[in-house]
């Protein structure tokens, strides 16, 4: 329902404020309309030294289910959300792992594993699943959340440089088990890029 029947659809809306309290500390405050289906706050902080594979993050947030019909009415659906991560770059042929602990949005409590390839073109795949403490019967069709996602850089199909990317989701039908909020520009997809690895597999192309 939320991917019809508005006259007007605004699938974000937000205010951003992104700081650096310490080399390797970054925090980021998020508010407004922040998914299609969910408006409220969210705050982050990640720890991401640049001489190690190994960075630590956490993330709270607080919404409300937003109106099918009127992209600036509320429900009366409210929660408290949030999760703990760590990212780790294996180093092997741009590997990484992903684990995030914590508070889905159906208030059920669990942990999403992903693995991620990123390719020397840009292109990035990526599997993840999610089990929380909602049931295999409770839960339904598919007994828990798993998917794969495609990342694809636009530079390559266009005619100037631009960092940004396209992404695409394959997973089964989504139920409420699992679900975790859709904010955009978390901490680690922005500074990822620029740790001393990162740098120095990337210096060949400052040239270009």
């Amino acid at each position: 329902l939320y991917y019809s029947g508005r006259d007007i659809d605004i699938e974000r809306l937000t205010a951003d404020y992104v700081t650096k309290f310490r080399p390797a500390l970054y925090g980021r405050l998020t508010g407004g309309i922040l998914e299609r289906m969910f408006t409220g706050v969210s705050a982050e902080v990640l720890y991401a030294p640049t001489d190690l594979p190994v960075a630590l993050g956490s993330e709270i947030n607080y919404v409300r289910q937003r109106d099918i019909d009127d992209p600036f009415a509320l429900q009366d659906y409210d929660v408290w959300t949030g999760h703990a991560s760590v990212y780790w770059d294996t180093g092997y042929r741009g590997i990484e792992a992903q684990l995030d602990a914590g508070r889905y949005l159906a208030g059920d409590w669990g942990a999403t594993f992903g693995l991620s390839r990123r390719f020397n073109n840009g292109w990035e795949v990526r599997g993840f699943f999610t089990r929380t403490d909602v049931s295999f019967d409770d839960f339904g069709d598919g007994s828990f959340a798993k998917g794969i996602e495609l990342t694809l850089p636009l530079r390559w199909g266009v005619p100037f440089e631009t960092k940004s990317e396209a992404s695409i989701a394959v997973m089964p039908v989504e139920n409420d088990g699992g679900a975790r909020l859709d904010v955009d520009g978390r901490l680690y997809d922005r500074v990822r890029e620029l740790d001393r690895a990162s740098l120095r597999d990337g210096w060949s192309a400052f040239w270009q």
